[in-house]
C-alpha cells in the first residue's frame, strides 16, 4: 500500500474512529459500516485537508478510489461532478 493510502487511511481512523488494520484499498465503506452522515464528515476532512470536492464520494466507493481523489486533488486534476 502507498504512503497515500495510509495517510488517508490514518485520517479515516482518527476522524470516525475505525480500525486502521482493516482499511484496505478495496473495502468499501459500507463494509465498513460508514453512514451517510458519518461519510459526509468524512468528506469535509478530504475536501478541507486536500481540497477533494465535497460529495465525490458514495457508500458504495472504495477507500481506493478515496485515495485516487486525494492523489487528483493533489494534482490539481480533481474536477466536481454536475
Amino acid at each position: 500500500m502507498s504512503d497515500l493510502h495510509d495517510e488517508v487511511a490514518q485520517r479515516l481512523s482518527d476522524t470516525l474512529g475505525i480500525d486502521k488494520s482493516i482499511i484496505t484499498p478495496d473495502v468499501t465503506f459500507v463494509e465498513l459500516r460508514i453512514d451517510s452522515l458519518a461519510l459526509v464528515e468524512f468528506s469535509v476532512v478530504l475536501d478541507e485537508e486536500y481540497g477533494v470536492p465535497p460529495l465525490e464520494l458514495t457508500p458504495d466507493s472504495t477507500i481506493g478510489e478515496a485515495v485516487a481523489l486525494v492523489a487528483a486533488a493533489r494534482n490539481g486534476t480533481a474536477e466536481a461532478t454536475s
